[in-house]
């Protein structure tokens, strides 16, 4: 018995087919006969070896005269072929195939059909021609097969053993050997004819035809062509809608901002369902397209319509013709990528408006950008650092050298803090240890911009707190390290005081003080206090000694310090004038809030005996467009999202705000300085202050780049590129920080304007702001958004905002922080702010992304060994 399979057909057959399944005489020979409207096939199939290693397959063709088929039609595309192996293991490269003449005449043949068994479940098995269903035969010679099992006998099929038959002998007695194979035949036409029958109406002949599988190949390539071609004449056409603002963009940008509408027409359609079927087949999908779009799309084209006319390669037809199959309708251009030819810098390539941005172009576009803004990045690390400088920076010269030996790339300096001068000596001190240390690095500048924030509050007592470090007993783990020194002399070194007390100038007063000298004083408690001192400051310049304290302390200006030394000699100091302390509004759930258009300053609410509230607490609010703008209902956030409130009345001069977050029964102190945000109110600022005009003349003749706050929309960058044309600044970079609702859902056209100028160009994500305006659970979304859509038109980004910020405060970073600053490598930069142990962080930083240039680039990851797989003993 030689079994028969159904498969995915080769060729395309016109017509209706018919077909049974025969064992032609006593030779071992199977053929299986195909009725078309021009006549009948035979599938002939012959051993010619005894054991079956060698097998031959040939095609019949027929003219049958004289009787009318009787056979049913079955679908197109029904195939019959030899199994994958047989006997000894032949496979199907041992199978070959030849044209036979034609025979005239009414042909009788002697033959033994088979029987097909078609209720059995059909099994996968893999052949060279395809995926192949076996269809299960038996042999008419074992007579009676009801005992077959279908089911074993498939099982059995893909295993190559013996289908066990039960046999039954017929009662009848034949005469001859003709007449036994005249009647046998006949008998198994009608069997044939009853089980075809039974196979049409089966509801798994489906599964048997697997030439729907072909068909549903075929058709998911076309699926996928068009559902392209739809999205490229998408991307094309919003191309189009925007050829006006094209024409203003500097010819440095016009291939990026191309690339920008190319990408915002892919992504402003629902690509999800088209993803996940790429996917499925083993195919891009289009993730990490953003920065070369149209070109991407061109590639996945050519390679879907190359897969498809491979599909339909001309094939050997059983009636001997050879012909093309005939290809679907497919409404696709012709499809091919835009490569960069050899020899041809990529520049040159983009800048021809017909071309569309290769892969290379695109990702050579960005780092270009990227380097003209940025600078070039180090060895083994493609983001910057930017790290903000502190006050202290202007005088201390170890601290700028040991920052840029930690990795620091770009200095940022805040406007809103300090002045020019200051800023003057932070910038001359980057620039001279940056040259000597043959270590680049540019200077940035934030201009202030109208921000909205609380007044200053009412100065509080002069007084300062020394406070060591104790567990939950109370008992002291780590005192309090304080330096002790004349007013404005900072401690050099590596050490970091908790706390630095001023004493009044006495001359030569370190000289009589050695370590282990105790300090003596009654603090403002009028408690008795002691201090030790540790050691002396090691710069001579700067005089000073740290000393330890072990208990909490309250320090006022003029406290006087007496020291006893070792030899029984006293030293009495006194305490310089002292910073007044910050008071704070404390406020809870369900406490009033006044925010004031008068410039006063902020104070906590008044009570009376009772403990009721007489006058709410107040604080000035910096903005008074807010007062116009502000509607009953809306939503309030101080600090960043700590403190929460909706408006409950608003008039010109004040706006009442109900508390409703504030950490908590035990409430949220409320400082002066802090961010107020609005999110659902219109606060269109357009134009820069008065201030920020000021400063721009300093940041035009010594930065490299400056960052505009609170971009909102094309507008606001509009200004800016007014003022630095009016002073021929055209080659400074231009920071905008996307900090708003409104910044977000206009970056697309902030984008395009900052492209109209030759400036370097570059977006911060802002996420402080970012995050109280449009949600904490948004922050994740919004961001992703802002890398893809700068990515797209080749501009750099700035990661930004709380990045490692408890390492730079405390020296030690929390575990998320650590997998945020990771993921800040997907932009060109990332920003610090200051800290104590800020060197710290910029080192950590450094580590971090050196580990992760070699495992991601952007959003794709780069798929080197992973480490953990040495040992698999279990």
């Amino acid at each position: 018995m030689s079994p028969a399979f159904v498969t995915q057909p080769t060729t395309f057959y016109r017509g209706q087919t018919d077909f049974i399944f025969r064992n032609s005489g006593r030779r071992c020979n199977n053929d299986a006969l195909f009725h078309t409207e021009s006549g009948s096939l035979s599938l002939h199939y012959q051993s010619l070896k005894r054991d079956g290693a060698s097998q031959a397959l040939s095609f019949e063709k027929q003219k049958r005269i004289g009787r009318e088929s009787r056979f049913k039609r079955l679908p197109i595309g029904t195939h019959v072929v030899a199994p994958a192996t047989v006997g000894d293991g032949s496979a199907d490269s041992n199978i070959k195939s030849h044209l036979k003449a034609p025979m005239h005449g009414n042909e009788k043949k002697a033959s033994r059909r088979l029987q097909v068994v078609s209720n059995a479940t059909p099994v996968a098995v893999g052949s060279a021609t395809g995926l192949l269903i076996p269809l299960p035969t038996v042999d008419s010679d074992h007579g009676n097969h009801e005992g077959v099992d279908t089911n074993l006998f498939n099982q059995m099929l893909i295993q190559k053993k013996v289908v066990p038959l039960k046999r039954t002998e017929g009662n009848r007695v034949v005469e001859t050997e003709e007449e036994e194979e005249e009647e046998e035949e006949e008998q198994e036409i009608a069997i044939v004819e009853k089980n075809l029958q039974s196979f049409e109406n089966s509801t798994a002949a489906t599964a048997f035809l697997l030439f729907s599988s072909a068909a549903k190949y075929e058709s998911m390539l076309v699926d996928f062509l068009d559902q392209l071609e739809g999205i490229r004449l998408h991307a094309l056409a919003l191309e189009q809608r925007y050829a006006t603002q094209l024409e203003k963009i500097h010819r440095h940008y016009y291939a990026s901002e191309r690339n920008l509408l190319h990408y915002m027409g892919f992504r402003s359609l629902d690509v999800a369902n088209l993803q996940e079927g790429l996917a499925s087949s083993g195919l891009s999908g289009l993730e990490g397209c953003e920065a070369h779009t149209l070109a991407s799309l061109n590639t996945l084209g050519t390679i879907l319509f190359s897969l498809l006319t491979n599909s339909q390669n001309n094939c050997s037809c059983l009636d001997g013709e050879t012909r093309r199959r005939c290809i679907p309708s497919v409404s696709i251009p012709e499809w091919q990528s835009v490569v960069q030819n050899k020899g041809t810098s990529a520049t040159d390539v983009v800048l021809n408006g017909t071309e569309h941005i290769s892969y290379e172009a695109g990702n050579f576009m960005l780092s270009k950008h990227a380097e003209a803004l940025l600078g070039s990045s180090p060895p083994e690390r493609n983001t910057v650092i930017m790290v903000t400088l502190p006050s202290e920076a202007a005088e201390d010269d170890k601290l700028i050298r040991h920052l840029l030996l930690s990795g620091m790339n770009v200095a940022r300096i805040n406007c809103a803090h300090d002045s020019p001068e200051v800023w003057k000596k932070m910038v001359q001190k980057v620039r001279f240890f940056a040259e000597l240390l043959e270590m680049p690095c540019r200077v940035s500048f934030d201009l202030t911009r109208p921000k909205l924030r609380t007044g200053p509050m009412q100065p509080g007592p002069s007084v300062l707190k020394i406070k060591p470090t104790k567990d939950s007993l109370g008992h002291v783990v780590a005192p309090a390290c304080v330096w002790i020194a004349e007013e404005g002399v900072r401690p050099s070194g590596q050490r970091i005081p908790d706390v630095c007390v001023p004493i009044i100038p006495s001359p030569g007063w370190t000289k009589k003080i050695q370590s282990g000298d105790a300090i003596k004083f009654k603090d403002a408690r009028g408690r008795s206090r002691e201090l030790r001192v540790m050691e002396k400051g090691s710069d001579p310049s700067r005089a000073g000694i740290f000393a330890e304290c072990r208990a909490v302390s309250y320090i006022e200006p003029g406290c006087a310090l007496t020291v006893l030394g070792y030899d029984g000699q006293r030293l009495n100091l006194n305490v310089g004038q002292l910073p007044e302390v910050e008071q704070a509004i404390l406020l809870r759930p369900g406490d009033k809030l006044l925010l004031k258009r008068d410039h006063v300053l902020g104070s906590p609410a008044q009570v009376d005996k009772a403990g009721k509230v007489v006058v709410p607490a107040s604080v000035t609010c910096t903005l008074d467009k807010v007062f116009d703008v502000a509607k009953l209902g809306q939503p309030v956030k101080f600090d960043d999202g700590k403190i929460g409130g909706v408006i409950g009345s608003v008039s010109p001069s004040e706006i009442c705000v109900t508390i409703t977050e504030a950490g908590g029964h035990k409430g949220r102190k409320l400082k002066g300085e802090k961010a107020i945000n609005f999110p659902e109110s219109d606060l269109s600022l357009n134009g820069l202050t008065v201030k920020d005009a000021e400063d721009l003349d300093f940041v035009v003749a010594n930065a490299d780049m400056l960052a505009l706050s609170f971009v909102n929309g094309p507008a606001d960058v509009r200004a800016l590129q007014d003022e630095l044309a009016r002073r021929g600044a055209d080659e400074i970079g231009i920071v905008v920080k996307i900090e708003t609702e409104l910044g977000f859902q206009s970056l697309p056209s902030i984008l395009l304007q900052t492209m109209v100028t030759m400036n370097p160009v570059g977006v911060m994500v802002a996420r402080g702001d970012m995050a109280v305006e449009c949600g904490w659970q948004r922050l994740a979304e919004i961001q992703d958004q802002i890398l893809l859509l700068c990515e797209a038109a080749h501009v750099p980004t700035i990661w930004a905002t709380q990045v490692l910020e408890e390492l730079a405060k405390s020296g030690l970073p929390s575990r998320a922080e650590i997998t945020d600053a990771a993921s800040g490598s997907r932009a060109e930069c990332v920003m610090l702010n200051k800290g104590p142990y800020i060197l710290q962080a910029v080192a950590s930083l450094d580590d971090i992304l050196r580990r992760e240039a070699s495992r991601r680039r952007k959003n794709r990851w780069r798929m080197h060994p992973l480490q953990n797989l040495g040992n698999l003993d279990m």
